[in-house]
């Protein structure tokens, strides 16, 4: 269940320093520390932390999060990378902790960009608390403009353009407003709940994931808009390590899974193991892909859920069909590729997958917890990509 399949190269690890006091969960704290040469990657550094403060020997965390020792022992060692989401959620729960505590998400803003995306979450709290406000009642909202906004967040979003998105959120969320007693128009009511969800969308990719549960818990959509939050909070579900409650949270008072929610589901069953449910699913949305965009997200979440197997193989054989995704997509295709590539010893391709990541959306790249654990291992591998790992690096703020 826990194979990592492809050789790791014999190279000189040294054990890293046994601090005794947690990296509380923050980049702020490890920036400086990440590009250590053979250390571990910034998953394997708050992991020693966290097991320490929790008292824990080696043996104890494998048995608590049902993961081999052996494997922490790699991760601890720097000879080891996270790249399955079963394996974070494991440890995670091993350790009581959320996902996000490992992977240290939000991670500190490097970069005006960055900085941009960061302010969203400021102003979702604003939001959520003037809908709890007594005098949060207000006029109803302009269709147009929400529809515009809420268009131009998600084109943004879809492009890798975080930073442009997040520019509107502010307005959007003005135009969204607390919600409004009466028969509010379903037309309205739709827009207001992609509306959540796209900014919901944002909180997730930047790690504010309990602010994003609490805004989709808002999002009070009308039928016609259910499947697309219930598709969100299934993302969101397996991003804090909840792939069970993703499922039940799909089965519950659904009679037929929403096309929406194939994908995300067929990803979570993929996350507990169970591979026949996953295949089944995947086959079915393959099945409904009308669009040669479709086709490739299937086959983007088909290469995911062959990742969750440690199929390395599967997951290059499938992403070769997902050559339609947006850019914001395509580069989180391309980080996933980069380690499988890494996984099967070739490491030269690994960094050009990266790399290629990077250029076509840099802030997206930037804050996926995968492309952070790779700039750690790859330089060990492919020391003749050094200058270019290095310039990632410093681009993370991890340098």
């Amino acid at each position: 269940m826990w194979s990592r399949r492809g050789a790791r190269p014999a190279i000189g690890v040294s054990r890293p320093r046994m601090s005794t006091e947690p990296a509380i969960g923050h980049a702020s704290t490890l920036v400086t520390q990440e590009m250590d040469s053979g250390g571990p990657t910034p998953v394997g550094r708050r992991l020693t932390d966290w097991r320490i403060r929790r008292g824990l020997g080696v043996a104890g965390l494998a048995t608590r999060a049902g993961v081999p020792g052996q494997l922490i022992e790699d991760l601890e060692a720097g000879e080891e990378w996270v790249d399955q989401g079963r394996v974070l959620s494991s440890l995670a729960a091993g350790l009581r902790l959320d996902p996000a505590e490992l992977t240290g998400q939000p991670y500190m803003p490097c970069g005006p960009g960055h900085s941009t995306v960061h302010s969203v979450g400021w102003f979702a709290r604003r939001h959520l608390a003037r809908m709890l406000s007594a005098d949060g009642v207000g006029g109803e909202a302009d269709e147009i403009r929400l529809a515009e906004l809420v268009d131009g967040v998600r084109a943004a979003a879809d492009d890798g353009e975080l930073a442009s998105a997040a520019q509107m959120v502010p307005g959007l969320l003005e135009v969204i407003g607390p919600p409004r007693p009466g028969n509010t128009d379903r037309g309205v009511a739709a827009l207001r709940a992609v509306a959540h969800v796209a900014v919901s969308r944002l909180l997730r990719r930047l790690g504010y994931r309990d602010l994003a549960w609490s805004l989709l818990s808002y999002a009070c959509p009308p039928p016609e808009a259910r499947p697309a939050v219930l598709g969100e909070e299934v993302w969101l579900l397996l991003d804090m390590g909840q792939a069970e409650l993703a499922v039940a949270r799909t089965v519950r008072g659904e009679a037929d899974v929403p096309d929406e929610v194939l994908l995300p589901l067929a990803v979570a069953h993929a996350a507990l193991g169970q591979e026949a449910e996953s295949e089944r699913l995947l086959a079915s949305a393959q099945e409904k892909a009308i669009s040669a965009r479709q086709r490739a997200q299937v086959a983007s979440a088909w290469a995911f859920a062959a990742a969750e197997g440690a199929a390395y193989d599967d997951v290059l054989t499938r992403a070769e069909g997902a050559t339609c995704l947006p850019a914001g997509d395509r580069s989180t295709l391309l980080v996933l590729t980069a380690s499988a590539r890494a996984r099967l010893g070739q490491y030269g391709a690994a960094v050009e997958d990266l790399a290629a990541a990077e250029s076509l959306a840099p802030l997206h790249t930037r804050l996926d917890p995968l492309a952070r654990e790779l700039v750690s291992v790859l330089p060990a591998r492919a020391q003749e990509h050094a200058e270019v790992l290095g310039g990632i690096a410093a681009r993370l703020g991890m340098k």
